[in-house]
């Protein structure tokens, strides 16, 4: 028997005792009012005594029971918060190095599976490549493959007072032939500031409608590069990241990005602004007087974009993203060559062109969804680069491409999917192409 149930009935027992006691006193007042009073001075005394008693022992077990309980818990007698002491369970997928690094292992094993109508060659997105009417030579065609299949280690060091990370990502899309391993992420983190490979600070991945398609909408970009970046929070909500990356290969200098975020109240979406310099840079050889002559020329590409995704209801979101560029080919998907040259004075048309993508998703069941989304191109047809392009086939004054897709989670691990894709591409001269395609897709996430 615990000390607590031993010492219960002596108590009880001196209370009463103690009440006895003092009804018998006041038996000997003189004056009813005189007695109403002590009367009521009793009683509080006695009920001050009697909830120092009750209320140690819930005291004693709420700490007790602190443990177990979950952190959103309070207790009855005090409004405070119970925290819950017991140690996190680790991921069975989570390591520790020699060192002390947290490492994570995360990916997804992943099959596809498209039947083309019409388009360009491969399995998936080419809509600025489709064939042109008159020329099909890749309709009617069934491809498969599984190399998007991705690995991914996520690196969490303990170092006293700074907060040290790093990720390592790939794929097997590399090579010729799309079938070699890919580093797609690799980097490594130090409180604010970013070091090594990732996507552009320029793009919004976030804010693109969902495709099944692995090669991504057309309208948004996806290039990932190496970069020094540093991102902070102006508070809670809002954020910004400022950047240094590679552009293209000639370049001299580095591309400056940068980023400005906004979280909306109670997680209802987000939506950013982001900004874009880099340069456009030609080494070109041409003939003069029987003599071959190199030069390097030079011009300044921008670019703007904003966008937003927000939910409407609990199971339907929309997003738009849009995009100004002008005398860059890098970051974002589908677009036409940055420059071409002018053969008169050897100096740069810069390409311009405006982006688009547009698209809503909606939760039809927990283990079912499906969007609806446009994309779009539209390149600036009054410029010098326009009127130089215009025998050339590859160049495109618009693209446009609309998709619909259904995903089923039987079980929260494993999705399949299925996308219709429509699409047409125009040149500059007038031909014109188009895209048609089946896809389907099964993935398991570990």
């Amino acid at each position: 028997m615990s000390l607590t149930l031993i010492r219960k009935p002596f108590v009880m027992q001196s209370l009463a005792i103690i009440v006895a006691t003092l009804m018998m006193n006041t038996a000997h007042a003189t004056s009813e009012q005189e007695q109403i009073q002590q009367l009521r001075a009793e009683v509080s005394e006695l009920r001050a005594l009697l909830e120092q008693y009750v209320s140690q022992p819930k005291q004693e077990n709420v700490a007790s029971q602190v443990v177990a309980q979950p952190a959103s818990v309070t207790t009855h007698n005090q409004n405070i918060k119970v925290v819950n002491t017991e140690p996190a369970k680790k991921s069975p997928l989570a390591i520790h190095t020699a060192s002390g690094a947290q490492v994570k292992l995360y990916g997804f094993l992943r099959g596809d599976a498209s039947y083309q109508a019409k388009g360009g060659d491969g399995i998936f997105n080419r809509i600025n490549k489709v064939d042109l009417e008159g020329a099909e030579k890749n309709s009617d065609r069934f491809y498969s493959t599984a190399t998007v299949t991705r690995l991914g280690l996520d690196f969490k060091s303990p170092v006293e007072g700074t907060e040290v990370g790093g990720k390592l990502e790939v794929d097997f899309r590399g090579g010729s032939n799309n079938d070699t391993i890919r580093i797609r992420h690799a980097y490594l983190t130090m409180n604010e500031w970013l070091f090594g490979q990732t996507t552009s600070t320029f793009l919004a991945t976030d804010l693109q409608p969902e495709m099944l398609d692995f090669n991504s909408p057309l309208g948004i970009g996806t290039y990932r590069t190496p970069m020094v970046r540093y991102s902070n929070k102006l508070n809670p909500d809002i954020s910004y990241a400022i950047a240094l990356e590679k552009g293209n290969d000639d370049n001299r200098l580095p591309a400056l990005s940068s980023k400005l975020k906004y979280d909306f109240a109670e997680g209802k979406g987000t939506t950013s602004v982001r900004a874009l310099l880099t340069e456009a840079r030609s080494k070109v050889a041409f003939n003069k007087d029987n003599m071959q002559i190199s030069r390097n020329d030079s011009d300044l590409g921008w670019g703007v974009a904003v966008g937003a995704k927000y939910k409407l209801t609990d199971a339907l979101q929309a997003m738009v993203d849009y995009s100004h560029v002008k005398g860059d080919s890098k970051f974002l998907l589908y677009t036409n060559n940055a420059f071409n040259v002018n053969p008169n004075n050897m100096g740069l048309n810069l390409n311009e062109f405006d982006a688009l993508t547009v698209g809503t998703s909606y939760q039809i069941t927990p283990k079912l969804r499906s969007t609806l989304a446009y994309g779009a191109m539209f390149a600036d047809d009054s410029n010098d680069f326009a009127k130089q392009a215009v025998t050339d086939e590859t160049q495109n004054k618009t693209l446009q491409q609309g998709w619909w897709n259904v995903m089923y989670s039987p079980v929260t691990p494993i999705t399949f999917g299925l996308e219709y894709i429509y699409g047409e591409r125009k040149t500059f001269d007038g031909q014109k192409g188009k895209d048609s395609r089946v896809g389907a897709m099964a993935r398991y996430n570990f």
